[in-house]
């Protein structure tokens, strides 16, 4: 009895540290931190850091669920330009600082500093397949939602003396694409993410501070924004490169004030680590 008993106990521990190592390796939860520089191309030319953190679930082999949230702002500080100007064309020299706009004044307090930050969340749900049972490339199929939010600020005069011409734009869109995985004999995954967006919500609100002109939200014209991401991960690091092309609409004209179609380039370089 009680060599039956031992013998017991011995294949229950044995069964219990089998499907330990087992939930162990197939790693239903993994939450990656990351860090990132992107180069964002728009009105202005802004470099902008962005942290954030990445929660991936795997609750079956045949389902990828990723969660991405993070927040970014320009680490520069560009001036608008008089071409340029800000996405509604208001005129610079409405916003002349005090005293008086002479030459005798540095030009460059007339020009607006500008200022870029926002965040951003994005789920996406996709399905693996590999091409045959001993491949190591799988294609990925995903569909997700994208929700984004940024603020545009211009800043005229001097501390102290400031105004403050913001612009708030606000962008929910259905998303869907497909990754390429490929896995080396060394344990190296390589990744192409290939998606496309367009927008279910698209506006812009207007928020001039110490100005008389009244806050006014807009909705934008609605365009497909692609993006393409290459990915490397080595053991638990993985360093991506992304670019990504938002093509932002034109304001409705019903309440009098017209912005014209823009598009922004952002390319960025990542690097995250699992845990």
């Amino acid at each position: 009895m009680k060599k039956a008993l031992l013998v017991s106990l011995l294949l229950g521990g044995a069964s219990t540290g089998t499907i330990a190592q087992s939930v162990d390796d197939s790693k239903p939860l993994t939450i990656t931190p990351q860090v990132s520089i992107e180069q964002f191309n728009w009105i202005e030319n802004y470099t902008t850091g962005k942290a954030g953190i990445k929660f991936e679930l795997k609750p079956s082999n045949k389902l990828n669920i990723n969660l991405d949230l993070g927040a970014y702002k320009n680490i520069n500080k560009p001036y608008a330009t008089q071409s340029s100007g800000n996405a509604l064309s208001i005129n610079f020299s409405d916003y002349k600082t005090s005293p008086p706009y002479s030459a005798s004044i540095n030009p460059l307090y007339n020009q607006p500093k500008a200022n870029l930050s926002g965040f951003y969340a994005n789920i996406d749900a996709g399905v693996p397949f590999k091409l045959s049972d001993t491949s190591r490339i799988s294609i990925e199929p995903f569909i997700g939602l994208e929700g984004k939010v940024w603020s545009r600020s211009l800043i005229y005069g001097q501390e102290g003396e400031q105004t403050i011409f913001e612009e708030k734009y606000k962008f929910l869109s259905p998303s869907l694409g497909a990754k390429l995985n490929y896995t080396s004999k060394s344990k190296v995954k390589l990744t192409l993410r290939i998606g496309v967006s367009y927008p279910a919500v698209s506006k812009l609100k207007t928020d001039e501070k110490n100005l008389t002109a009244p806050n006014t939200e807009f909705n934008l014209s609605k365009h497909l924004s692609p993006s393409i991401e290459a990915a490397a991960k080595i053991k638990k690091l993985t360093i991506k490169i992304r670019y990504e092309r938002l093509n932002l609409g034109s304001t409705d004209s019903l309440k009098g004030v017209t912005q014209p179609s823009t598009k922004a380039n952002v390319t960025g370089f990542s690097i995250g680590y699992d845990f």
